[in-house]
């Protein structure tokens, strides 16, 4: 019998496809009851949700939804991930075409959801794989997700839009997130060594211990951000870091280069043989600040907080300017 419903589901797709859409309908809603009778709750689920296609093919999209939300159930109800993304899906799809936002926008987050759990359990290599498999643009689809633990290894985010996203405890070492838009996203505990960077917009981002050994911040924004304990012994040339955080930060022979310091917080960071050339450190807070061997060749402290006459007058004999 269940051989004789796998011929029903089938020839039904034949007729879809044929643009036969009643005929398929009538096709598969024989092998949803058949399926239904043997208890086959994996393959009614399908049948139901090709069920809804014909209804929405054929204009009636409050039945399509309804066999749609039937399938979603059924799908969760047997933990079959594969059939929650296609109801899922489905019924963000319908809900677009009935332009409800609202609904649309509750049924994505359920897939970001979905995605969440599916992604900590996943290699590094399958993010692009499960987002596709979700129906989600990994570029565009995961602002103010909860990806929290995922491992995104070496993945390409470049341009991608994690704005707010909550990415504590995330693999992200030698992804590439240049360009990328991070603003108030919590990094916290993220492993981002040797991270493409460059140009990407953390604006406001919380990254408390995270680890961006190696990585590539040319060019990006960290206004505002929480950087405390976090390892940052990389690249920033030209960064803006103006008011961020930096407290017990380690940026031992990090390459600052011109980077944009003013109003920053380096309570009890380690400076020591940093590359501050040409850097503005006006205003910023730099006490208990380890600074042995730093380079600091017209590099500005006008109203540094926390230097000692001694340490003001070693920074000057190494080419910083105090005036003007």
């Amino acid at each position: 019998m269940t051989n004789a419903a796998n011929q029903l589901l089938k020839q039904g797709i034949i007729q879809y496809q044929s643009n036969e859409f009643e005929a398929a309908l009538q096709t598969w809603q024989q092998a949803r009851n058949l399926y239904r009778t043997y208890q086959d709750l994996q393959r009614e689920g399908a049948a139901l949700g090709n069920l809804g296609a014909a209804y929405q093919a054929l204009g009636n999209l409050p039945e399509a939804i309804a066999c749609f939300e039937q399938h979603l159930t059924i799908a969760q109800r047997i933990a079959d991930n594969k059939g929650q993304v296609n109801a899922l899906l489905n019924l963000r799809n319908a809900y677009l075409a009935l332009d409800d936002a609202v609904k649309a926008s509750e049924y994505h987050q359920q897939q970001l959801v979905l995605a969440q759990e599916i992604l900590t359990q996943a290699t590094a290599d399958d993010f692009t794989k499960v987002a596709t498999m979700l129906g989600l643009n990994p570029i565009e689809d995961f602002a103010g997700a909860n990806l929290s633990g995922a491992n995104l290894s070496n993945t390409n985010l470049k341009a991608a839009n994690l704005q707010a996203a909550k990415l504590s405890s995330c693999n992200l070492s030698y992804a590439n997130l240049n360009s990328a838009n991070l603003a108030h996203a919590i990094l916290n505990d993220a492993d981002l060594k040797l991270a493409d960077l460059s140009r990407t917009n953390l604006y406001n981002a919380c990254l408390v211990n995270a680890n961006l050994s190696n990585a590539n911040l040319r060019d990006a924004n960290l206004q505002g951000a929480d950087l405390q304990n976090a390892d940052l012994r990389c690249l920033m040339p030209r960064a803006n870091l103006s008011g961020a955080i930096l407290t017990s930060a380690n940026l031992c022979s990090a390459y600052l280069q011109n980077t944009n310091l003013r109003g920053a917080n380096f309570k009890g960071a380690l400076l020591q043989q940093a590359d501050l050339s040409g850097a503005d450190l006006s205003h910023a807070d730099l006490t208990r600040v380890e600074l042995n061997n730093v380079q600091v060749e017209n590099t500005q402290i006008q109203n540094v907080k926390g230097l000692s006459a001694e340490i003001k007058r070693y920074l000057l004999e190494r080419g910083a300017i105090a005036d003007g």
